[in-house]
């Protein structure tokens, strides 16, 4: 194949699909989990949190494993193929995106669905940081909170990935203290994940920091993959 054929939105497509796949395996084994300790933990005398904040830290976890995967699952098997590494970016960008709002999507939808059930089988769910069913516009700010929080878990991920793709090991190794660092600085901005060490900022400011930690993760993850080696 040539890269012209392989375009970023068919590696987008084609990424996104297989990442579905994962994520439907993961989300699986997280609503059947949730489920058991949802049965033991909750009744008519207490209460248990509802899925979205059980599994936020467990799903922003599971992003930053398929970001890293994305580099030494994908890119030597999309570059075989004759795909441009620009192409092979710009996709993984797209699929990312894409994914980032699904696993969101399906989490908060699962959320809503026991909720209305609870009340049959005897759950009493309730949120807690999370609390997106007292308005619509709460309902936005959370989804997108949790989206981008998706998002960025993800691209730091992937850094990590192409970090120890294209400058080994010990490079690697920095990498995720320096991950550890941008963890800390994401749940400061997003105060959703369970990386929460410290107060959090006003939306006024961390909703541009936000932005600002996105765009820089995409170009350093640019530059990591722009001209890197192929290795066989």
């Amino acid at each position: 194949m040539s890269s012209i054929i392989l375009s970023p939105k068919k590696i987008a497509r084609l990424l996104f699909m297989e990442q579905v796949k994962w994520t439907m395996w993961f989300l699986s084994f997280m609503f059947v989990i949730y489920i058991v300790v949802v049965s033991f933990a909750s009744g008519p005398h207490s209460s248990f949190i509802d899925l979205t904040n059980f599994s936020n830290g467990s799903s922003g976890i599971y992003m930053l494993v398929i970001g890293i995967l994305t580099t030494s699952s994908f890119f030597y098997y999309y570059m075989q193929q004759g795909a441009a590494r620009k192409n092979f970016f710009l996709g993984t960008i797209i699929s990312s995106v894409l994914i980032a709002i699904t696993i969101t999507v399906i989490l908060i939808l699962l959320t809503f669905i026991l909720q209305f059930i609870s009340g049959w089988v005897g759950w009493n769910i309730h949120g807690q940081e999370v609390d997106f069913t007292s308005s619509f516009s709460a309902f936005i700010y959370i989804f997108v909170k949790l989206a981008l929080m998706h998002l960025i878990y993800f691209l730091i991920g992937w850094m990590i990935g192409l970090t120890f793709y294209r400058l080994g090991w010990l490079y690697g190794l920095l990498s995720i203290a320096c991950s550890i660092i941008l963890l800390t600085i994401t749940g400061i901005l997003i105060d959703i994940t369970h990386f929460s060490f410290f107060t959090s900022l006003p939306a006024f400011i961390a909703t541009p920091l936000t932005i600002v930690l996105i765009v820089l993760l995409f170009g350093v993850n640019y530059r990591l993959i722009k001209d890197v080696t192929v290795k066989i």
